[in-house]
């Protein structure tokens, strides 16, 4: 057990970051579970916006104060973001095959 007082507050001080450190990790998982959710349920454009910034955004302020790797949050935000962009081709994608298939039925 440590005896000087430098090194319990050390002891006492780690232990508070680790929680809070934890909590925000949490955090940033559960954010980025939500973003595939809303893609698995095939959301509005709008509440996916929303969901996505609000996890970069949680991302961007634990990489800000050390919690998080800066090359981590990058990874990250690189996952979140190509799940959104796959997402919204496939959503336009099958908005302009209905298009075309309207157009082509309208010809007949």
């Amino acid at each position: 057990m440590q005896r000087h007082k430098s090194a319990l507050k050390r002891v006492r001080t780690s232990k508070k970051r680790y929680k809070k450190n934890r909590a925000t990790k949490a955090t940033i998982k559960v954010a980025a579970r939500n973003v595939g959710q809303l893609i698995d349920k095939k959301a509005s454009a709008a509440d996916l916006q929303k969901s996505t910034s609000k996890s970069i955004s949680l991302i961007d302020k634990a990489a800000g104060k050390g919690i998080i790797k800066k090359n981590t949050a990058r990874r990250k935000k690189s996952l979140i973001m190509r799940k959104v962009n796959e997402y919204s081709k496939k959503k336009s994608s099958s908005k302009k095959n209905e298009e075309v298939e309207k157009i082509s039925s309208a010809k007949n």
